[in-house]
């Protein structure tokens, strides 16, 4: 069965072409235009993976991150923090499993999706 993965990104465009990335893979992929709307997500279906972006309206991504590690039945969810914003420390801090830079990485993306689906 395809891994399930949440794509959470204020930008339609960065969402539209995330899901079509992820889709040719294989994956089955929901989207999510906030970070409230991420949680609402989460709480009908659990992910394998979230893709998570740090700049949003409203609870931004770093504390959509910290909700969900706070939550010890969500421990298996894979978080994957794709922004333009430059400050891994924080987004470590926060909770994540692994940081690409929307600018640079965006390329990156499947292959680190595939990595973080298989950490144990």
């Amino acid at each position: 069965m395809a891994e399930k993965i949440l794509v959470v990104d204020d930008s339609r465009l960065v969402t539209d072409i995330v899901k079509m990335r992820l889709e040719m893979l294989g994956y089955q992929v929901q989207l999510a235009h906030s970070g409230e709307e991420a949680l609402a997500c989460i709480a009908d279906e659990v992910p394998d993976l979230m893709v998570l972006d740090v700049q949003m309206p409203g609870m931004d991504g770093y504390e959509v991150c910290r909700v969900l590690r706070d939550d010890p039945t969500l421990d298996d969810l894979r978080i994957i923090m794709l922004t333009s914003s430059d400050d891994k420390q924080a987004a470590f801090e926060a909770g994540v499993d692994d940081y690409l830079n929307k600018d640079v990485d965006l390329l990156n993306l499947p292959n680190r999706v595939k990595l973080v689906l298989e950490m144990d």
